[in-house]
């Protein structure tokens, strides 16, 4: 299981492994991220912060280093550095605790983007400011689809069990929201699509809810991932790929929110 990890780094204890949804989510994204590195010519990456969500945390931005980017965590978790040794990509850390102001150099990046936590910051047009500095090219923001069916039994569960929802602000769930936000900002969106959209719902928040009313910290919890491995391996099973047909049918975007998991929203720095 965990041949080529040096045994200091192996969890200890009960090693969660990230959902069967996660590793579609994880293979659309890497689709994803290939296709904008070669028709945007990235190089270098910068994800802020890096974290996870109900996901084994910093490793969104694996794809990027698969490509050949040279990437740059903020704030990562010391215990999924294993992953990207494992995988020898180029990656670095940064350590600030202030996003809004990072003390990292302007305009260092091609691409500066995060995985929901725009969502969830206090601040929301500080951050994004702090993410335009940096970039000299795109600053990107992917985040759960609320139009998705999944996400009305997500918040409903939340509701029923009175449990207080802490996924982020929901107006940035809506792509069209993030988009007029971005642009309220000054930038230029270029490219707003729908990613990992397999042919069912979304997390219906049940296996959420068990670890919500457990009062589980995800980001303590010892994770592994099957796409390092598949990674590592240089394949990915044949049923991913089938479902990636779901993902490639050239529907409009509004049809395509109906049962897309995730959207993102990609804007140019002027």
């Amino acid at each position: 299981m965990y041949k080529g990890r040096d045994v200091s780094e192996r969890p200890t204890g009960q090693v969660e492994w990230e959902g069967k949804g996660l590793d579609y989510e994880r293979y659309a994204m890497n689709k994803l991220f290939k296709r904008l590195v070669r028709d945007h010519s990235i190089g270098n990456v910068l994800e802020i912060p890096a974290k996870g969500e109900k996901a084994m945390p910093s490793l969104y931005s694996l794809p990027f280093g698969e490509a050949g980017c040279d990437v740059t965590l903020v704030n990562a978790e010391e215990k999924s550095r294993w992953a990207w040794r494992e995988l020898d990509f180029p990656v670095s850390y940064e350590t600030c605790e202030d996003l809004e102001r990072t003390g990292l150099p302007d305009a260092g990046y091609d691409l500066v983007w995060n995985f929901m936590q725009l969502s969830q910051h206090e601040d929301k047009p500080a951050l994004l400011r702090e993410m335009v500095r940096l970039s000299r090219g795109y600053v990107m923001f992917i985040a759960v689809n609320r139009f998705n069916p999944g996400f009305f039994s997500h918040r409903t569960v939340h509701k029923v069990f009175d449990v207080p929802w802490n996924h982020g602000d929901i107006r940035f769930m809506n792509p069209y929201h993030v988009r007029r936000f971005f642009r309220e900002q000054g930038l230029t969106v270029v490219r707003t699509g729908a990613v990992d959209t397999p042919p069912y719902p979304d997390s219906l928040g049940i296996r959420d809810m068990k670890l919500h009313r457990k009062n589980v910290d995800l980001n303590k919890i010892d994770w592994d991932s099957r796409t390092i491995w598949w990674m590592k391996n240089g394949g990915y099973p044949p049923k991913l790929k089938f479902m990636y047909f779901f993902e490639w049918l050239p529907l409009p975007l509004p049809l395509k929110l109906i049962y897309a998991h995730l959207y993102y929203v990609l804007a140019r720095v002027d």
